[in-house]
């Protein structure tokens, strides 16, 4: 029997009908579009993409992520606390740079989009300095939805070129733009 299954598999994999893409299963939490170097998706689709066709997004190739892309990645913490904030939160996720190096994207600017169409535009030399990281967690929990998650743009007070405390933080993040 167990031969049978070999032999069947290995069928498969010669017709080119091998198992489904796990990756499928998982859904996609961000996608980096612009210079992309090896994109894993097409153009934007306005049924399949209501969010981006209503913040008027375009875009003819991207690279996705899905969560378990991301947690992935090397990871990285901050502790920050901006004048605000009730108090400091610890956040970890990847880096900001990783995260374009594994899209295979670069450019100049770096424009960080959330949910609700809030950009923040970085250029590549505050990317370089390696100090934003795309926070999955804080304080050890899963960002939520309806709060700042899945995925949180965060760094410390120097992170970039005319920062002012707490404002160029985006959360709610789901495109990345490289130009």
């Amino acid at each position: 029997m167990l031969r049978k299954t070999f032999v069947a598999f290995a069928v498969m994999l010669a017709a080119g009908l091998a198992a489904p893409d796990v990756r499928a299963a998982e859904p996609v939490v961000l996608t980096v579009t612009g210079n992309v170097a090896a994109p894993n998706r097409g153009p934007v689709d306005a049924f399949a993409d209501p969010v981006f066709a209503h913040l008027e997004v375009k875009f003819e190739k991207g690279f996705t992520f899905t969560l378990a892309e991301l947690k992935a990645l090397p990871q990285r913490s901050v502790t920050v606390r901006y004048k605000e904030w009730p108090r400091e939160v610890t956040a970890s996720g990847p880096a900001l740079a990783e995260v374009l190096k594994a899209a295979g994207a670069s450019g100049a600017k770096v424009l960080v989009q959330a949910v609700d169409g809030y950009a923040p535009e970085f250029s590549s030399e505050d990317v370089a300095k390696d100090k934003m990281i795309l926070a999955l967690e804080a304080d050890g929990k899963p960002l939520p939805l309806g709060g700042r998650g899945p995925l949180w743009l965060l760094g410390p007070k120097d992170s970039f070129t005319g920062q002012d405390d707490e404002e160029g933080w985006a959360y709610a993040v789901i495109r990345i733009d490289v130009q």
